[in-house]
């Protein structure tokens, strides 16, 4: 359930994301500016969100836990409450369980 409610979070914080991106777009286009690397970061962001969410459907559809899951930037379940924790998390967001470090 919880991977469940990370997707939907995801969903919605992608959307947001992209909303972001494209206002920046018109408003950097309107006032005739450059800041390139304020898109790229914004752009990076949500590649982040996206490819987070995209491992976390691919595991809900194919019903493999996530501690099988490989992808950048994710690295497992936390082992006491399951919460998905990124691969620089050293405690749990959710519970504060001190996680291994994988480096």
């Amino acid at each position: 359930m919880r991977m469940r409610k990370r997707a939907q979070y995801l969903r919605q914080l992608r959307e947001l994301q992209l909303r972001d991106i494209g206002g920046l777009a018109v408003e950097l286009r309107r006032l005739r500016r450059e800041r390139p690397e304020l898109v790229r970061a914004k752009v990076a962001a949500a590649a982040a969100t996206s490819a987070e969410l995209q491992a976390l459907e691919r595991a809900l559809h194919e019903r493999h836990p996530l501690r099988e899951l490989r992808e950048a930037g994710i690295s497992g379940a936390c082992p006491r409450c399951g919460s998905v924790h990124g691969s620089r998390d050293r405690y749990c967001a959710a519970c504060g369980q001190a996680l291994r470090a994988t480096r």
